[in-house]
């Protein structure tokens, strides 16, 4: 499976599981690739495969967390991140992930113990910033939302990859200035 040809990975890889059915690992791949299609429904039935294997594959209840995430089932995708999280508590992204979670279902102050937790562990996740100064904004709490803008706008990125962020979080982070300005006058 180290070939880049992603096809014939994914035929060789139907043949492994063929010949090792009660293989955990290649249930996972399967998983992944599923997911790579977009295939969400695909991709949970797969990784719960392979957690009924090997119920400690922690890169399997991830991406289980992950597709549960895509197809909007946050309750689901919250459950799976904290238990990733108990098994692998310094798995920062993870952390990022169960605060997106948190937030798309609607328990802000959630997200922003887990964005800050992720933060904790591993400084570069910059996006977290983002996250937060948007979470914060919606919270009307300015100078915190302000503050993470402005460590998102200072972080070292991908211009291109992240214009979108870049250009929201520089006009939430001027709109915050004024209106702060003009509350003060």
């Amino acid at each position: 499976l180290k070939s880049d040809d992603y096809e014939r990975n994914k035929t060789n890889l139907g043949k492994i599981i063929d010949l090792a059915p009660d293989s955990a690992y290649g249930h996972f791949s399967k998983g992944w690739f599923w997911a790579q299609e977009e295939n969400y429904p695909m991709a949970v039935e797969e990784y719960r495969t392979a957690l009924q294997i090997q119920p400690q594959f922690g890169e399997a209840r991830n991406n289980l967390a992950s597709a549960h995430f895509h197809l909007g089932h946050w309750s689901d995708s919250i459950r799976e991140y904290e238990e990733v999280l108990r098994q692998n508590p310094d798995w920062s992204e993870t952390h990022l992930n169960l605060g997106s979670a948190y937030y798309m279902a609607g328990r802000a102050f959630a997200s922003i113990q887990a964005w800050e937790k992720a933060l904790q562990i591993n400084s570069e996740l910059f996006i977290v910033h983002y996250y937060l100064g948007l979470t914060f904004d919606k919270l009307g709490r300015k100078a915190e939302a302000r503050h993470h803008y402005r460590q998102f706008l200072a972080a070292d990125k991908n211009e291109e990859e992240f214009s979108e962020y870049i250009e929201h979080a520089g006009q939430r982070q001027t709109d915050i200035w004024v209106e702060q300005a003009s509350n003060q006058t």
